[in-house]
């Protein structure tokens, strides 16, 4: 990848995040995480794919992770615990991405597979 894709990848995931923050500043529980499902999981589905491709496979797989719950809300209503799991994932991925963090997304995946072995199974 050349520099300069680098440069504007890293910024358009720096956005998304971002995004992700601001719009949890009004969502506090499952119903409005609900509500706000479509919206977050855009926000996550670019970060899916866009920082695999940058080198950032954990903020990807925690992106990944946290789709397919946001899936399974926008199509089977609200989910006990979505909105503490969902705040994590974007708290885990600002904290990798700003490097203040070691974290990987293995510990997430666990955590995700134990509240909702319905919908991870890994």
């Amino acid at each position: 990848m050349s520099d300069e894709f680098l440069k504007v990848a890293r910024k358009e995931i720096k956005s998304e995040i971002d995004s992700l923050k601001i719009i949890f500043l009004s969502c506090t529980n499952d119903e409005q995480l609900y509500k706000k499902s479509a919206d977050i999981g855009k926000h996550m589905h670019k970060i899916k794919g866009l920082a695999p491709m940058m080198g950032q496979d954990d903020i990807g797989e925690i992106a990944g992770i946290s789709d397919m719950i946001l899936k399974h809300i926008t199509s089977h209503n609200t989910l006990k615990n979505s909105h503490e799991i969902i705040f994590e994932a974007v708290s885990k991925m600002n904290d990798i991405f700003d490097g203040h963090s070691k974290i990987k997304a293995d510990s997430f995946r666990k955590k995700v597979q134990d509240t909702f072995p319905e919908i991870l199974r890994i």
